[in-house]
């Protein structure tokens, strides 16, 4: 955690702070001591409170989900008496707002130079006024003018500066919002009179009146017509009121709606005050925020629009009111800001600083002046238009590059004018100073060190792998504010991790396992962890006995193999089910509570690596991921990008996901259906989004793993710091603590074997198997898909199970060096052991032991005539069904070879031969490409192929076989019972 120290001389500010000590502040107090200079003089203070008092839990509460903060205060200078709250100087407006100057009775001068208090105004003098306080109130006294006392309510006016006073703390700044459009409702306009009928009405009785009176010559007539004229101009007079009356009622609407805008917003002064405040949060960093930034620009004329009623033109003079103009930032929004640099240069401060407050509240970013600040940017501020961004752009210029309209609006410093999406007249802009915003930015902490390290971290139960995992399976990897706990059978039973390069995907991967191993024993979890980082992430997981492999891409043929023998568990379980009749895992848990059946949890750690190495993977796992939804079998896989590698058979068997920061929007999109994970900042590894089903996304903070003799480390801040402080959970020493306390733990049989050895001995293998002639040991098989391995014999049928007999004819396949020459020297020792007739067929160099051999011929020595007396002498022999072996070396030299008096080839004849002697004829051939893509193979059904040192070409005519390791020796075995793909054999 960052730890932020006031009041220290010639020391750093920014420290590091690793954890609380168990013993709170009195052991930090302590250390503060032994890593300060100059300490023995000083006490230490947080939010007031000596540190001293302060005891573990205290301090993880206030620092939680902050900065820590301590205050350096010389011994004994802490007042034992609260002051009274003081009177400030606040500049409300003006192109250095926010500023506060405290006051007493000592006077304080105010100007722009060569004053105390410095306001940043071109239009204020050098002095402009002094101020104090007396007993009778607040005396203010321009230069030149006479003294006068300042009613505190009143605003005071000097140059472009507005000034108020302000007793006591501040308040916690209001959340701003978008004030929505300027509509007032003043209510029903009084209907204007008709003048022509008025005029009329009262005209005509008038003229008939002063007729009759000079008809008849009497005066009342005139009396009664005068009438109409009172009536005439009593409904005028009323009209003239009612119209007064609604003016006034325009005008409180319109004052109503500006205080409803000032709501919305805050101002520089209200951020200073706030500033103040004795709160933990006391810019609303916390809570709701607009989804957009709302900037608040000063005051203007702008004229309302009247709800609710037509032909409104003849109340337009009265409409224009004086309120607040704000702006919302909506993507692909461009506001210009024109002027000289003197007066852009405050409002440009003052605009930042409100979008560092919202890129703080927002985790979000900005770019400003093509530099970028924090997480993604939300909006670009810079001198010129970045035409291919949908970013919202704020542009200070000297001079207009737009045209207004709907989504172009140009703010005009020169002619206090707003055109475009508003209209505006007798703009007052608010502006602040390059210190205040740095002194608000420093507030803010936008700019403050990367926080790399948290007061929420996790730490081992003393009740370690006590838990059942028949109806669950918990993993925490998140405490504190941003906690997160998941029940992957509840939400499951599957869960992808997705996350670009440095985001912390594999510290979560390994949080989310080693959870499970601290909360249940190995009888209860087992894993089989599959790594294609090269082994950088799970091998320190391989120590632990709930993990049953390890396999990595450096030999990528054991995890495929991986995926056969968990298949293999799959159908096992299968049947175990159908045996007992239950439905699924937790059925037979709770009808056999003492049966040893472990969740089977496996982990995939860079899937796109295995799924781009075998094509096949991607099928295998959508099966396994479909299939083992009732067994008890879980699929944790991490990932990068989802796209290309997790296949939609595989996503719908995800029920849970959780992204850390994305390398695009799109993949944000596409993994939790919103753009969150791309805003996450690169500062803060192991933060993620998690969701479930259809709800929306929950974001959390990877914690990191605490022992309980870790050290307490303070390091003074600099760029180095993650070099000199443990930034994650020291893995080595939490896997040694968790292999101690499950020492005496029973282990859960094992559902994939170890490797093949790289050698082996026949000799050590038929005495551990208790095997003796007339069978001979030639290597050992791998079968995964049984979960076994054993001996591979020549030999006569043996009705064992746990040996493979190749009692028939056999085929090896390989080039020189691949270890088929060793294999070659145990076939003759066996055939030379057996009572039956024997050929050598020499196609390499020459035996030594010729004579031990009925027939021995090279092939230097095989003429046609030479070829015609063997297989004349061959024939014999099995017609008189004698049992024979022939072991052929060189295949391809002796392919070839024409024999005296046959139309035929040699080929030819040697399969003629099987085909009419096959019991009591027996081939061994040794040979390569002619062998591989020749006839004779085919009458052969059991076949070891050696890959070592053949060629790709080489390798094309093969059948298709399971991948081994280029190792010495190492083949594959195909026979009919395993007639494809075949099982892998570690020769002798």
């Amino acid at each position: 955690m960052l730890l932020q120290i006031f009041g220290l001389l010639h020391q750093p500010t920014w420290w590091h702070l690793n954890r609380i000590p168990v013993q709170g502040g009195t052991a930090l107090a302590e250390i503060l001591a032994a890593n300060l200079t100059h300490t023995q003089d000083l006490e230490f203070y947080s939010d007031g409170a000596p540190l001293t008092s302060l005891d573990a839990n205290a301090l993880i509460q206030r620092w939680a989900d902050s900065v820590g903060q301590l205050v350096a205060k010389p011994a004994g200078s802490v007042p034992r008496y609260q002051p009274a709250p003081q009177l400030a100087l606040v500049a409300t407006a003006g192109p250095d707002s926010g500023r506060i100057f405290p006051l007493s009775r000592r006077r304080l001068s105010v100007g722009r130079s060569g004053s105390r208090a410095q306001v940043r105004d071109p239009w204020l003098s050098a002095h402009e006024f002094d101020i104090r306080l007396s007993s009778n109130g607040t005396v203010v006294t321009p230069v030149d003018q006479p003294e006068f006392l300042w009613e505190s309510g009143e605003p005071y006016a000097a140059g472009a500066t507005r000034f108020t006073l302000h007793r006591g703390d501040g308040q916690p700044l209001m959340t701003p919002k978008p004030p929505g459009i300027f509509a007032i409702q003043p209510g029903q306009p009084p209907s204007p009179p008709n003048v022509v009928l008025q005029v009329i009405g009262a005209a005509a009785p008038l003229l008939i009146g002063i007729v009759l009176m000079v008809v008849t010559g009497m005066w009342y007539f005139l009396l009664f017509s005068g009438i109409s004229v009172i009536i005439a101009a009593v409904m005028i007079t009323q009209y003239r009121r009612a119209r007064k009356q609604f003016v006034h009622q325009i005008r409180l609407a319109l004052e109503s709606a500006a205080n409803d805008i000032r709501r919305c917003v805050y101002a520089p002064h209200q951020i200073s005050q706030a500033l103040r405040a004795s709160e933990n949060d006391p810019l609303s960093l916390t809570g709701p925020q607009p989804e957009h930034p709302v900037l608040y620009l000063g005051t203007g004329l702008r004229k309302a629009t009247l709800d609710q009623m037509q032909q409104t033109q003849r109340w337009d003079d009265h409409l224009t009111g004086t309120v607040p103009i704000v702006v919302t930032l909506q993507p692909g929004h461009r506001i210009f800001v024109v002027g000289d640099p003197a007066s852009l240069r405050p409002v440009k401060n003052w605009c930042v600083a409100q979008l560092l407050r919202h890129a703080k509240a927002t985790d979000g970013g900005l770019m400003l002046d093509r530099r970028q600040y924090a997480g993604a940017p939300q909006v670009l501020v810079d001198d010129d238009v970045d035409t291919t961004s949908a970013l919202p752009q704020l542009i200070f210029t000297a001079q207009s590059r737009g045209l207004p309209d709907e989504n172009t609006t140009i703010v005009d410093l020169t002619a206090h004018a707003v055109e475009g999406a508003m209209t505006v007249t007798a703009l007052d802009t608010l502006g602040i100073s390059t210190p205040t915003l740095q002194r608000f930015s420093q507030e803010i902490g936008l700019h403050q060190p990367d926080d790399s390290l948290s007061l929420q971290h996790l730490a081992l139960s003393p009740t370690t792998m006590q838990g059942c995992a028949a109806d669950e399976l918990t993993t925490v990897v998140g405490t504190g504010t941003l906690e997160l706990a998941v029940d992957i059978v509840a939400v499951g039973p599957h869960l992808l991790i997705t996350g670009t390069t440095g985001s912390g995907k594999s510290e979560l991967l390994l949080t989310v396992l080693v959870g499970m191993v601290e909360r249940y024993p190995p009888t209860e979890v087992s894993m089989i962890l599959l790594d294609f980082k090269g082994g950088s992430s799970f091998n320190v997981l391989e120590p632990l006995p709930h993990t049953m492999s390890v396999e990595t891409n450096h030999v990528a043929e054991s995890s495929f193999r991986s995926l056969d023998a968990i298949a293999a568990e799959l159908h096992r379980r299968e049947r175990l089910f159908a045996k007992y009749q239950v439905p699924d895992y937790v059925s037979f848990r709770r009808s056999h509570p003492t049966a040893v059946l472990p969740r089977l949890v496996v982990a995939i750690d860079e899937l796109r690596v295995l799924v781009d190495d075998n094509d096949d993977a991607a099928n295998a796992l959508a099966r396994l991921a479909a299939t083992g939804r009732s067994l008890g079998f879980h699929l944790i896989i991490a990932t990068q990008r989802t796209q290309g590698a997790v296949s939609a058979d595989i996503r719908a068997n995800i029920g849970a996901i959780m992204s850390l920061r994305t390398a695009t929007e799109h993949d944000s999109w596409e993994i939790l259906g919103t753009g969150d994970a791309f805003g996450i900042s690169p500062a803060t590894p192991g933060r993620a989004y998690y969701k479930t089903g259809a709800g929306q996304p929950q974001l959390f903070q990877t914690a990191r793993y605490l022992l309980d003799d870790e050290p307490v480390e303070l390091i003074p801040h600099s760029d180095r710091v993650s070099e000199q402080l443990n930034l994650t959970t020291n893995w080595d020493a939490l896997i040694q603590e968790l292999c101690h306390r499950a020492i005496h733990l029973p282990v859960a049989d094992p559902v994939i074997l170890p490797a093949l050895p790289k050698d082996i001995r026949s000799a050590a293998l038929a005495t551990q198997h208790q095997l003796a002639p007339p069978n001979e040991v030639i290597g050992l098989v791998d079968d995964p898909a049984n979960c076994s391995q054993y001996p591979l014999t020549l030999g006569p049928k043996s009705a064992r199970d746990d040996v493979a007999v190749l009692s028939n004819s056999v085929a090896w396949v390989g080039t020189a060096d691949s270890g088929v020459e060793t294999t070659l020297a145990t076939v003759c020792q066996h055939v030379q052991q057996r009572p039956e007739r024997k050929f050598f067929l020499d196609g390499g160099r020459l035996m030594r032991s010729e004579n031990s051999w009925d027939t021995y011929l090279h092939v230097s020595d095989a003429a046609p005539d030479a070829l015609q007396e063997m297989v004349q002498h061959l024939t014999v022999l099995l017609t008189e069904e004698q049992h024979t072996t022939v072991v052929i070396t060189d295949w391809g030299s002796w392919a070839t070879q024409m024999v005296t008096g046959h139309f035929q080839g040699f080929e030819d004849l040697l399969i003629q031969l099987l085909r009419q002697h096959a019991s009591v004829l027996r081939l061994y051939v040794f040979g390569a490409r002619e062998l591989a893509g020749g006839r004779l193979i085919a009458m052969i059904p059991d076949r070891l192929y050696l890959p070592m040192n053949s060629s790709s070409e080489h390798r094309m005519i093969w059948p298709k076989l399971v991948s081994v390791p280029a190792i010495k020796a190492r083949a594959v075995l195909v026979t009919a019972e395993h007639a494809t793909g075949g099982l892998a054999v570690q020769l002798s």
